[in-house]
C-alpha cells in the first residue's frame, strides 16, 4: 500500500506514477536531494531570487529514458523540466513526470 500524499489541498492515495512534483516532495522516502532542489523550483519568483547567490552552484540531474538529463524546474502542473545541455540553466526540452525520471543527484 502507498502512503497517502498531499496534492493541492485534498489528501489522497496516488499510485506512484501519477505523483505531482508536490507529492514527491511531501514523501519522506524519496530523494533528499532532489526533494530540497524542487522546492527551490516551486519557490515563488521573488523569493527563488532572494536566495540565488546561495543556489547558483547547486544543480539538479536525473536519468530519463536511458539519458542523463539537467533538470531545469518544476511546474505548477506537477511535471518537471529537463535540459539536454547540462549547462543551460533555465528552459527546457522536455518536460516529463516526476515519475519518469531516476537516479537523481547533484551530478
Amino acid at each position: 500500500m502507498r502512503p497517502i500524499m498531499k496534492s493541492d489541498t485534498a489528501a489522497r492515495k496516488v499510485d506512484e506514477q501519477d505523483w505531482h512534483v508536490d507529492d514527491f516532495i511531501d514523501n519522506p522516502y524519496a530523494d533528499p536531494y532532489a526533494r530540497w532542489m524542487f522546492m527551490h523550483f516551486r519557490l515563488p519568483s521573488f523569493q527563488k531570487a532572494a536566495f540565488e547567490p546561495f543556489m547558483r552552484d547547486h544543480k539538479l540531474f536525473c536519468t530519463y529514458q536511458g539519458s542523463r538529463y539537467r533538470v531545469t524546474g518544476a511546474s505548477t502542473m506537477g511535471d518537471v523540466w529537463l535540459v539536454k545541455d547540462f549547462n543551460k540553466d533555465h528552459g527546457y526540452d522536455h518536460r516529463v513526470l516526476v515519475a519518469a525520471c531516476s537516479n537523481w543527484g547533484p551530478k
